[in-house]
């Protein structure tokens, strides 16, 4: 009958899907299922072993957390102890636990017989919710730069005061950068999570050297149209390609549209696109941060934050495809300079 439990006991330890340890009184191993081994990265059989030399061989101290759990048992033989650490694997890769451990009794409930401890891989959860969290964060310093911006501009305008739409562009990239030094300080966000990196250049570069040719062909197509169609839409006596307007945000403009596309896709885009669930989730993170930057460019006046809004939404869908925002930028800033020279910017 004993021999009968004893197998039955280890087959249930065997399938469980979380890790078991159990220790005698004494401190040695008498159980490790296979579940355990493999989230600690042990090969060895330790049945028989002490616990005590398996900690002493952790030198360095990664995994103190864990053997902590088991210690909390043995000295506190109330409680049962739970929580969440980190656990270092012996190639280096660190991983996030679930634990609980309590001590043993025996049927009378007085004879101590050993600790017990669960554990099992939390490491996915743990990020996802850290993900959200911070994306969270994320969207709410987001709309206090928006809020902050919209603020100041209607502070200006009831104030009688007119800033040129370069100024305010200055004041909206100010903001931004302030916006995303805020968001390193308080995620985890890095430059690493951002689309910097480009895998295929053939796959980035050319279709988007094919939009921008396709962009200014439209461009120059619609003023076309527009000066015969609507004549005053453009300045009296200003030629087709208008080099007068060429000033220093012009030539700062290659940095802007890096800029703006960094902060459009690698921070906005991408922390909207962890918040957001569902199947629609990459259209909705598309939509709220080709918006969002539109409104931004309110000083400009209502044509140029709609078409604002349509150029980003058009480069947010090139963004989910290709990962990286550099053929993006290509796109932004020659056609920013384009309607510049066009004089669609009055």
């Amino acid at each position: 009958m004993i021999a009968q439990e004893q197998e039955i006991f280890s087959h249930v330890l065997r399938d469980m899907s979380d890790g078991v340890l159990v220790l005698d009184d004494r401190g040695t191993v008498l159980h490790l299922n296979e579940r355990g081994r493999a989230l600690l990265g042990e090969t060895r059989e330790l049945a028989g072993e002490k616990y005590a030399s398996l900690f002493a061989e952790n030198v360095q101290g990664d995994n103190d957390a864990f053997h902590q759990f088991v210690l909390d048992a043995v000295y506190d033989k109330v409680h049962t102890h739970s929580g969440e650490i980190d656990y270092r694997m012996p190639g280096g890769e660190k991983r996030r636990f679930r634990m609980t451990s309590s001590f043993l009794r025996g049927e009378d409930r007085q004879t101590q017989t050993g600790v017990v401890v669960l554990f099992d891989d939390v490491t996915e959860l743990a990020r996802l919710q850290r993900q959200r969290r911070e994306s969270s964060i994320v969207f709410a310093v987001l709309m206090i730069c928006v809020c902050v911006y919209l603020f100041l501009w209607s502070l200006l305008r009831y104030l009688g005061l007119e800033l040129p739409g370069q100024v305010m562009t200055v004041v909206i990239e100010g903001i931004s950068i302030l916006m995303f030094f805020i968001i390193l300080k308080t995620t985890s966000f890095s430059l690493k999570d951002i689309g910097l990196r480009i895998t295929d250049p053939k796959a980035t570069f050319v279709p988007d050297l094919l939009i921008t040719a396709a962009g200014l062909a439209v461009l120059a197509g619609g003023k076309l149209i527009l000066l015969r169609a609507a004549p005053g839409f453009f300045p009296a006596g200003a030629p087709f390609w208008d080099w007068s307007v060429l000033n220093w945000s012009s030539i700062v403009y290659p940095f802007t549209a890096v800029l703006q596309e960094f902060l459009a896709r690698g921070v906005m885009q991408e922390n909207l696109l962890r918040i957001f669930d569902g199947k629609h989730a990459a259209a909705l993170s598309i939509i709220v941060s080709s918006l969002v930057f539109g409104v931004l460019h309110i000083a400009y006046g209502l044509p140029f934050m709609l078409g604002a809004s349509l150029l980003l939404g058009a480069l947010g869908v090139l963004y989910h495809k290709q990962g990286n925002i550099w053929g993006l930028s290509i796109i932004h800033y020659v056609l920013g300079e384009a309607a510049t020279f066009l004089r669609y910017l009055i």
